[in-house]
């Protein structure tokens, strides 16, 4: 079983109200959370960047880069048979289904992993369980919030910890836990403190 962890920066924080990925980020996992592979891209969203003041990330920056569906092989290349994990997964997955959905396909994932969803399990020591308290607690540099690979590789080194660290209850149930599809009730709703 191999993981995908990947993080998003969006035009705004609706996928549903038609804001859309203009940066992506995967770091690719073997089973002992060892990394193997890495995407970083930025993506033309093909509307206007309204969330500048979040990634840094303008309208210039996007224009020339590739649209969603010039990449869209690779990514199922990279995902399909993966496990996808994410940092309050339900909102990178909400975005990257939906640029699926537009680009005439469906996301090729197994159920994915919220590393939010286990950080609240298991580092019940902390205060806040948002990527940079989880990146502090782990002592990670900080490479900057909202940048898609510097997030990405946050919370692959988080899963790698809950990997090593948790083992034999995570393959038996805490992964099963997580899981969104499984376990609707356990959805991180998307909290900007807890993201960052």
């Amino acid at each position: 079983m191999t993981f995908s962890v990947i993080d998003v920066e969006t035009t705004g924080l609706s996928a549903k109200t038609g804001d859309r990925i203009l940066e992506i980020g995967i770091v690719r996992l073997t089973d002992d959370g060892e990394p193997i592979e890495t995407l970083n891209t930025l993506i033309n969203p093909e509307i206007k960047v309204r969330a500048t003041h979040v990634h840094g990330i303008t309208d210039e920056m996007v224009r020339d880069a590739p649209r969603f569906r010039d990449i869209m092989l690779h990514l199922c290349s990279l995902l399909n048979g993966t496990v996808i994990a994410a940092h309050n997964a339900s909102f990178d997955l909400g975005f990257l289904r939906e640029e699926f959905r537009r680009s005439g396909t469906s996301l090729p994932f197994i159920s994915p992993v919220c590393t939010l969803i286990l950080a609240r399990k298991y580092l019940t020591s902390l205060s806040s369980r948002s990527l940079a308290s989880c990146r502090q607690f782990l002592d990670l540099p900080d490479d900057g919030a909202h940048n898609a690979i510097a997030d990405a590789r946050s919370a692959a080194y988080l899963l790698k910890h809950f990997i090593r660290n948790f083992r034999p209850e995570i393959k038996a149930k805490a992964f099963r836990s997580a899981l969104l599809d499984d376990e609707p009730a356990l959805k991180p709703r998307f909290t900007h403190g807890e993201r960052e």
